[in-house]
C-alpha cells in the first residue's frame, strides 16, 4: 500500500539527520498508527540505517541481534560475527568508530525492552550521556505503548527525560489521506461508511488490501466479509490495543461497550461495571490518555476534570464500530446485520467527520481559523421543563476573531430543507458565547443533498452546504499535494 501524508514528520526527521549534531528522537503512538512505516520510509533516505525490532527475548539475545543490525549497516564484520556484551558496550563501540556519515539506530517497540528490564531506560540514558552524544549517530526510540513511552522516556521522572532532540506522537491520518488508501473504484458514500468503520488508522486499510481479492474494485460488502471471516485481525484488535497499556483489560472492555451503546454518563458507567463513582477516574483516565475516549462538555464552556456536565464519547472510529456492530456479528459471521447497521453507524459518526472536515478546511484557509470545535447542548428557557433539551451537532470557534460556526448533520434519505436551517439558527441563539459581538457562520451536511429552496437561501446567506459531491471535492482538492 502506498505511503501517504506524514510530510511534516518525515521532513523533521530528515532535517535532524542532515544536522551535524547527534540526535535522540522519540516516536510513539497507538498500535497500527504507522510508526514503523514512517521510520522505514525515512530509512530509505539514510545511508547507514540499523533497524531493530525489540521483543520479549532474553536481553543477551537482543543485544546480539541489535549488534548484528548495526554491524550490517556500517559493514563492521567483527560486530556482525562477535557481537558485544551489552547495549552499553554496543553504544561505546559506535561512539569510538570514526563514522563519516550519520548512523541511524532504531529501537522499535522500545517498551518491550523496558518491560523486560526496568534498568534499560537508565542504560540508554547513561549511554547517551557518555557515548552517543559525542558520536555521529541518530538514535530513534519508537513504541506503541503510549503510557509506557511517556512514563519511561518522556516524563519528568524518567531517566531519558530531557535528552530527546525530537518527539513525535503520531495521530490517525486525516480523512483526505485515509480516503487515498481506500478501494479506488468505491463511491463516496461507501468510502464514508469505511471511514466511519476504520477512521485514520493506515494499517487497517493495508490489512484489507491483502485480505480482499480485488481490493481496487471492492465494495463495502466485500470489506465487511473480509473483516468478519475466521482469522481476521479485526476480531481481536481491541484486546491487542489495550494489552499494550494494561495487564487486565476486562473493565476497560466493559466500559467501551457501554459507551458505544449509549451509556455515557460517569455515574451510569460506574454503576454498570460495579465500581464506586470515585474510582471510575482510574479507568477513564487511561482511556482518555491513550486517545480512545474523550470527556465531552458543551464547546462554549471550559472543561473541568470533575465536571458533572460532561459525558464520555469514543473518539476512535474502529473501537466504536467494533463494540457497536462488529462484536455482535462475529459469533454468527452475520455480514447482512453489519451491512444493515451501516446507516445507523453513519448517523452517529457523521458529526465527528464533519468536525474533521471543517478543521481541514480551516487549515487550508478556506474558512476562518478554528481554535476549538465540538458539540453544544443545553436548555431552551422558553420551553416547558422536560421538553427543553437542545443540541447542536457541530460548533466551531475562534476566540480571538470571535468567529463561530454552527453546523447540522443529516444522514438521511431525504433532502435537507429550509426548516432544518431555521431550526439551526434558532438554537444558535441559545449558545452563550460573545452573543453581542460575534461573527456567525452556518454549515449543513446532508447525505441526500438539499432542496432547491435551501440552495437558494444558502447562496443568499452564505451558508456552507455539503452533500456527498461537495464532501468528495473537499477531500480530493489537495490530493495532488498529499503524497510523500
Amino acid at each position: 500500500m502506498e505511503f501517504v501524508d506524514r510530510k511534516e514528520e518525515l521532513g523533521s526527521l530528515l532535517k535532524a539527520y542532515k544536522s551535524k549534531a547527534p540526535n535522540l528522537v522519540v516516536i510513539y503512538g497507538r498500535r497500527r498508527i504507522g510508526k514503523t512505516s514512517l521510520i522505514k520510509k525515512f530509512g530509505e533516505r539514510a545511508t547507514d540505517f540499523a533497524y531493530y525490532l525489540c521483543d520479549t527475548s532474553p536481553i543477551s539475545e537482543q543485544v546480539r541481534r541489535a549488534s548484528l543490525a548495526v554491524g550490517l549497516a556500517i559493514n563492521d564484520k567483527e560486530l556482525v560475527e562477535m557481537s558485544v556484551a551489552s547495549f552499553e558496550a554496543l553504544f561505546y563501540r559506535i561512539a569510538k568508530l570514526k563514522i563519516e556519515k550519520k548512523l541511524v539506530i532504531v529501537f522499535d517497540e522500545f517498551q518491550n525492552l523496558a518491560k523486560l528490564d526496568g534498568a534499560i531506560p537508565s542504560v540508554f540514558q547513561r549511554s547517551w550521556d557518555e557515548y552517543l552524544i559525542k558520536s555521529n549517530a541518530m538514535l530513534i526510540l519508537a513504541g506503541s505503548s503510549i503510557s509506557m513511552m511517556r512514563s519511561e522516556v518522556l516524563s519528568y521522572s524518567a531517566p531519558l527525560y530531557g535528552r530527546s532532540t525530537g518527539v513525535f506522537e503520531l495521530k490517525p491520518l486525516k480523512p483526505k489521506y485515509a480516503f487515498m488508501l481506500m478501494p479506488e473504484k468505491m463511491d463516496i458514500k461507501e468510502k464514508l461508511y469505511l471511514y466511519f468503520m476504520l477512521g485514520g488508522i493506515p494499517a487497517y486499510y493495508s490489512n484489507l488490501e491483502g485480505a480482499v481479492g480485488d481490493y481496487t474494485n471492492a465494495g463495502i460488502k466485500e470489506i465487511l466479509l473480509a473483516m468478519i471471516k475466521e482469522g481476521s485481525v479485526f476480531a481481536s484488535e481491541p484486546n491487542m490495543l489495550l494489552s499494550e497499556e494494561t495487564r487486565n483489560d476486562t473493565k476497560y472492555m466493559q466500559i467501551l461497550e457501554l459507551i458505544a451503546n449509549g451509556i455515557n454518563k460517569p455515574s451510569e458507567i460506574a454503576s454498570k461495571i460495579g465500581v464506586a463513582h470515585a474510582n471510575l477516574g482510574k479507568y477513564m483516565g487511561l482511556l482518555e490518555y491513550i486517545g480512545i475516549v474523550e470527556k465531552e462538555v458543551p464547546v462554549n464552556i471550559q472543561p473541568l476534570r470533575k465536571s458533572k456536565i460532561g459525558v464520555y464519547k469514543i473518539k476512535d472510529n474502529f473501537i466504536y464500530f467494533y463494540f457497536r456492530t462488529l462484536k455482535k456479528a462475529l459469533p454468527s459471521k452475520n455480514v447482512q446485520y453489519m451491512y444493515e447497521d451501516l446507516d445507523l453507524l453513519a448517523q452517529s459518526r457523521f458529526e465527528y467527520f464533519a468536525r474533521e472536515l471543517l478543521l481541514s478546511l480551516s487549515e487550508g484557509e478556506r474558512i476562518f481559523g478554528i481554535t476549538k470545535i465540538g458539540r453544544w447542548w443545553g436548555r431552551d428557557p422558553g420551553k416547558e421543563k422536560g421538553m427543553n433539551e437542545e443540541e447542536i451537532d457541530v460548533v466551531a470557534l475562534n476566540e480571538k476573531s470571535r468567529d463561530i460556526l454552527f453546523g447540522e448533520c443529516k444522514w438521511s434519505s431525504e433532502k435537507v430543507g429550509i426548516n432544518a436551517y431555521n431550526e439551526l439558527k434558532r438554537k444558535s441563539r441559545l449558545v452563550q458565547w460573545h452573543n453581542d459581538d460575534r461573527h456567525e457562520h452556518f454549515a449543513i451536511f446532508g447525505k441526500s443533498g438539499f432542496t432547491g429552496e435551501m440552495k437558494r437561501i444558502a447562496e443568499k446567506e452564505h451558508v456552507l452546504l455539503f452533500d456527498l459531491e461537495a464532501i468528495e471535492k473537499a477531500l480530493t482538492d489537495s490530493k495532488a499535494d498529499s503524497k510523500s
